[in-house]
């Protein structure tokens, strides 16, 4: 074995063990990641602060994807650390704290942000921070209704889901009312979708025989500090009304569209074949060279020159 490759050897053996060293002493920290959860309107900033149980030179971000990835997106130092775009971070160190900041945040910046350590056998990361951003001025509401076809049975309960999106923190109590009582149905925690739009669903099931009585349903969202409201209303009624309109501009486009494409055959057709006619002349003609009849000359000159040998012999 050459000196250089002992070297190397060494440099490898020495590395490991201070990957080894580094998850042993990682892999008992622990991480306190906060806030919760943030609403932001855009152009603002935000800061998420991750707080750790023991010492560590740095910590990594996170950004979770649609599919459940995680994608980093920086790297706060217990030393200075440079900002990279809209991320740079605040570190405490008495306080064992890091935190990311995001400048100008936009509806894309929404999502769930986590911080970790670089621990190479066992994950450690924070519980997670979801930003949501909006400029959005009031949310919006909206009822769906399952489609349900004409000739089958309904089942015995519908599901109703109310649809509450773009909204803030005083936007929180959904109600559903459908003349008999006033409920909250079932809340879901919520999810952003990939535009970055926040939306919660409230989830109301009625018997189909109360369906099948033409039941308004009333699903209302509140703000609580100034007590607006915002409302939508569904029935089997208004349901079955949509259903036709939708049917009524299918047809119409259909119609419309085979029109179209007849139209567009028969141009092709006239345009492949020709006219046929008298053919009009018009404008002004341009004057063709008169061409001297080659052929008659020549055949006139031959005659001649037969009638000459002609004489000759005789």
């Amino acid at each position: 074995m050459t000196e250089e490759s002992q070297k190397m050897s060494y440099q490898i053996v020495w590395m490991i063990l201070f990957c080894l060293q580094m998850t042993a002493s990682q892999e008992g920290i622990l991480i306190q990641q906060s806030p919760a959860q943030i609403f932001l309107a855009s152009g603002n900033t935000a800061q998420i602060d991750c707080k750790l149980s023991a010492r560590s030179q740095y910590i990594y971000w996170y950004k979770e994807f649609q599919n459940g990835s995680l994608h980093g997106i920086y790297q706060s130092y217990e030393f200075a650390a440079l900002p990279h775009g809209k991320y740079s971070s605040k570190v405490n160190i008495p306080a064992n704290t890091f935190s990311l900041i995001i400048s100008n945040v936009q509806r894309n910046d929404s999502g769930v942000y986590y911080c970790g350590l670089a621990v190479y056998v066992h994950p450690n990361f924070g519980n997670g921070t979801r930003l949501i951003v909006t400029d959005a001025s009031e949310p919006r509401l909206s009822i769906l209704v399952p489609s349900i076809p004409e000739d089958s049975e309904l089942p015995p309960v519908i599901p109703l889901l109310c649809l509450l999106s773009d909204f803030t923190p005083p936007w929180s109590a959904v109600l559903w009312d459908t003349g008999e009582q006033v409920s909250e149905g079932q809340m879901d925690a919520g999810a952003i979708d990939g535009n970055g739009v926040f939306s919660v669903w409230s989830l109301l099931t009625i018997p189909s025989e109360t369906w099948n009585q033409e039941t308004i349903c009333n699903c209302t969202a509140k703000e609580s500090s100034t007590g607006r409201s915002i409302s939508a209303t569904v029935s089997k009624e208004t349901d079955e009304a949509r259903k036709e309109n939708c049917s009524v501009v299918l047809y119409v486009g259909l119609s419309c569209i085979f029109i179209l494409v007849i139209i567009q055959l028969l141009i092709l057709l006239f345009r492949k074949c020709p006219t046929r006619g008298r053919v009009v002349q018009t404008g002004n003609q341009i004057p063709m060279r008169h061409i001297p009849q080659v052929k008659c000359f020549f055949s006139h000159w031959h005659v001649r020159k037969t009638q000459y040998i002609h004489r000759v012999l005789n």
